[in-house]
């Protein structure tokens, strides 16, 4: 078996929607390009992942920067919406599956601790042999260092490992580290991506 283990990520993925739904909106929202919207977004967010501003914060410098400080509240509300408790029961499925048939799972996520918490209480932990939460590990994604510890706490080598996320962003460090990256974009692409490489 090439792989061994398949890491998932949260927002996008296992919960929600994928992030490019959302930046989509909030572009549109600004009257702005997306890559406009994202290069201010990725200037702050991983202070916002590794726990050390509040997401109102967040959203007061991506306005700021975007010279539009009215519209903080309403970014932060559509946030929340983007990212509304919603299981992909689907993909949650999959997961379930992957380990049955002989594969580490784990759950690598830019996330707060609120939000792990919220995980943990619906028993997420209980499909998943690791979770790693930016909060807790200090290692946001797309940095190298997240995705080593993560292969390590698995128990694989980092090519052993494919790792299933719905940002570019997060993935963009796949060739320089050594996994095998999945964009997701829906379930059924994912089915197809993991059969083209002989996962399932």
């Amino acid at each position: 078996m090439k792989y061994k283990a398949i890491g998932f990520d949260w927002g996008g993925v296992i919960n929600g929607q994928p992030g490019t739904n959302f930046s989509e909106a909030a572009a549109k929202n600004l009257g702005i390009s997306q890559n406009i919207f994202l290069d201010s977004y990725y200037k702050h967010n991983t202070k916002f992942n590794r726990g050390d501003i509040s997401a109102e914060q967040l959203w007061k410098l991506v306005c700021k920067d975007l010279g539009q400080p009215n519209k903080q509240n309403t970014l932060l509300e559509m946030q929340k919406r983007y990212n509304a408790d919603s299981l992909n029961n689907n993909v949650l499925a999959l997961v379930d599956q992957l380990r049955q048939n002989g594969y580490k799972v784990g759950l690598l996520s830019n996330n707060t601790l609120e939000n792990e918490a919220i995980m943990l209480k619906n028993g997420l932990d209980k499909h998943f042999d690791i979770m790693h939460i930016s909060a807790d590990t200090k290692l946001v994604k797309p940095d190298p260092k997240a995705f080593l510890f993560f292969a390590e706490a698995l128990g694989v080598q980092i090519n052993e490992l494919i790792f299933i996320d719905d940002s570019i962003k997060s993935l963009s460090t796949a060739k320089q580290c050594g996994y095998t990256p999945i964009l997701y974009e829906s379930y059924n692409k994912l089915l197809k991506d993991l059969a083209v490489i002989g996962v399932i």
